[in-house]
């Protein structure tokens, strides 16, 4: 019975809908307006149709992908003085001709192909069509401004043409993951950092050449004639004349204990003019063994080893350093990539509003003499001479932003002789993916440069405090000595060495030397200066985690500030655009009621002053949001990294 009634009902609406058709047909003059009015009936029909046969839905709705474009343009032609004289109602309607609208999209340019390209900058929403809370995963309550994320602006979808040059030869397309890593094989900047940490690590092969081991070999020739005061000494003769020919080599080496050790061969030749010197022309051979070991103070393998474990410290920190030191110049260049960007947004806006306000003065000139004054031409031709001063400025920056991009990338690619223009080919995306704060944190601690290096350096400090404490031990050592020897007379060096191994038996020796400062003041002094300054960095390490933290709450609440300011563009630029259009309504219809001319023009130009600020606004907040995006990752050291080779 429901049914029935409701198809009753719809029955009756269309017929009704039907007859108003009719009876407008027979009312009215124009055509338009009928067919405007029973499109309207139909369309109450069919919404009420849909509301008595489909139950409410307070599902969201899907998300709709818009297209802005530039307001609607003027009409083309000139009006005369006849077709004026017909505007204003002087001549029958039927004689009006035939409106025809031109194109308002900017002039056509050279066309480029996009090249396919991973591009780390490009963040994706798992939720679209609504805001997200960038500190938690949850979703907030949706905005209806959110709708206008998707919507794609006519300066964005020309973004990958040329516009400063028709010379296809002299034309570059890049985009920003392939310019980031040819800066790192081509600028100097980066091989510059890069060359910082090996110079650094060649101090771990320094402290580890403490432990090498040392070959000796040394040789001394003595010739002396000295006077004689005991005639013991040479059993005559008034003047001892002695050759003495000293030779040793061997080898010396350091263990990890901290003991020293030293073995050496000797090789000496004697002869002199003593009667009691027996045998003449000796050779004196000897073969010793001596060692050293700390046994407190300057013992074991931790405190002998430091110089090696202090060295690797400070090579990681110059990577850390050298990390945040490549970060900056990562957001160098997609800083300028992104301003780049911005510009060349800019000065297609700035054309395209200059197209508008061109057409509106050739309205103004069609009418030139009869409603208008010279005050209207001058505040058009002002606001044209406006635009022109914005695309000069526009290409003079985006040459400028050009030349920074090729110093900090240097690539031979980029090279102005063969690339007059660079065209980018990534584009910004009004999206705000999640940021979970504490994964961030988390990512700071184990990537940020200047986070990094602190560590280090509290390592190094907790290292020069062991070291300290040890030294507060007393000094006791264990010295230990052994050697054979063998001698022969008229220089029979072979049988002497071969009778240190077969006569007689190894002489050794062995002590201890202790040394203990009263007091012991300075080592006291150096332990107290060490925990000071590990209490110090332990304390400006703490200071950095909060200024860490700090600085990624910032950019992320910046990232949604910046969204949402983005939003607020793009709905404002919507709004812009259909004050615009009807403004223009206003001034293509006006037949001489109120307002006046030069009120419904002023109105325009205002409108569309306010457009394409509106649309400078939209551009810069979208580049600006997409380097708020960026901040995030720097700020949290995942922009980008080296590790030791």
């Amino acid at each position: 019975m429901n049914n029935r009634t409701s198809v009753e009902e719809i029955h009756g609406w269309i017929a009704w809908g039907v007859g108003v058709w009719r009876i407008s047909v027979l009312s009215f003059v124009r055509f338009q307006e009928s067919l405007a009015i029973s499109l309207a009936v139909l369309t109450l029909c069919s919404r009420v149709l849909i509301a008595q046969s489909n139950p409410p839905d307070n599902t969201t709705p899907a998300l709709e992908i818009r297209s802005y474009d530039s307001p609607n343009a003027l009409p083309s032609f000139g009006v005369s003085s006849e077709e004026f004289e017909r505007l204003v109602g002087l001549q029958p309607q039927s004689a009006l001709p035939s409106e025809t609208h031109a194109n308002s999209t900017p002039p056509p340019v050279l066309s480029v192909q996009p090249v396919e390209s991973a591009n780390p900058m490009e963040l994706r929403s798992p939720f679209p069509g609504h805001t997200e809370n960038v500190l938690t995963a949850g979703p907030q309550p949706n905005n209806p401004a959110a709708d206008f994320v998707q919507t794609i602006p006519y300066w964005q979808q020309h973004g990958a043409k040329a516009i400063l040059t028709t010379e296809g030869n002299k034309i570059c397309q890049v985009d920003l993951e392939q310019l980031i890593w040819q800066s790192m094989q081509y600028s100097p900047r980066v091989q510059s950092i890069l060359i910082a940490p090996k110079i650094q690590r060649t101090d771990i092969d320094s402290a580890r050449g403490e432990f090498d081991r040392r070959r000796i070999a040394r040789t001394n020739y003595h010739d002396t004639s000295d006077p004689v005061g005991n005639t013991l000494t040479t059993g005559g003769p008034n003047r001892l004349n002695e050759q003495f020919w000293e030779n040793s080599i061997g080898l010396r080496d350091n263990n990890t204990l901290g003991g020293k050790t030293e073995l050496t061969q000797m090789f000496n030749a004697r002869d002199n003019n003593s009667l009691f010197f027996k045998p003449n022309n000796q050779a004196d051979t000897k073969l010793s063994l001596n060692y050293t070991q700390p046994l407190l103070r300057g013992s074991g393998r931790y405190y002998n080893t430091s110089s090696i474990r202090l060295a690797g410290i400070k090579t990681n920190e110059s990577i850390a350093k050298a990390n945040r030191e490549l970060q900056n110049h990562a957001m160098d260049v997609i800083n300028v990539y992104w301003e780049m960007v911005l510009h060349r947004y800019l000065l297609q806006q700035a054309r395209n509003g200059q197209e508008r306000l061109k057409q509106i003065k050739e309205h103004l000139l069609n009418r030139e003499g009869r409603d208008l004054v010279q005050t209207h031409f001058s505040r058009a031709n002002s606001a044209i001479a406006n635009q022109q001063a914005q695309i000069v400025t526009a290409k003079a920056n985006i040459m400028g932003l050009q030349e920074a991009l090729r110093r900090l990338v240097n690539s031979p690619d980029l090279d102005q002789a063969n690339c007059f223009e660079i065209v980018p080919l990534t584009m910004p995306a009004t999206e705000l993916p999640v940021f979970p704060l504490e994964e961030e944190l988390l990512s700071a601690l184990h990537h940020r440069g200047d986070i990094l290096a602190i560590q280090e350096t509290i390592q190094a400090a907790v290292v020069q405090r062991k070291l300290a404490a040890n030294e507060l031990r007393p000094q006791l050592d264990l010295d230990t000595s052994s050697y054979i020897r063998g001698l022969r007379g008229n220089s029979e060096f072979a049988q002497a060495y071969g009778n240190q191994f077969a006569d007689g038996r190894p002489s050794i020796a062995a002590g201890l030397t202790g040394i203990r400062p009263v007091g012991n003041r300075t080592a006291k002094a150096n332990l107290t200066s060490r925990e000071l300054e590990l209490a110090k960095l332990q304390l400006d390490y703490k200071n950095e985690l909060n200024k860490a933290r700090a600085d990624i709450i910032s950019a992320i609440f910046s990232a949604q500030a910046t969204f949402e300011t983005t939003l607020a563009a793009i709905e404002g630029t919507f709004a812009s655009r259909d004050e615009v259009n009807g403004h223009k309504d206003r001034f293509e219809t006006y037949y001489g009621e109120t307002p006046s001319i030069s009120v419904i023009l002023n109105d325009l130009l205002d409108a569309e002053n306010r457009l394409i600020a509106s649309e400078n606004s939209w551009a810069t907040k979208q580049i600006q949001h997409m380097l708020a995006l960026v901040k995030i990752k720097y700020e949290s050291g995942t922009l980008m990294a080296i590790t030791a080779e």
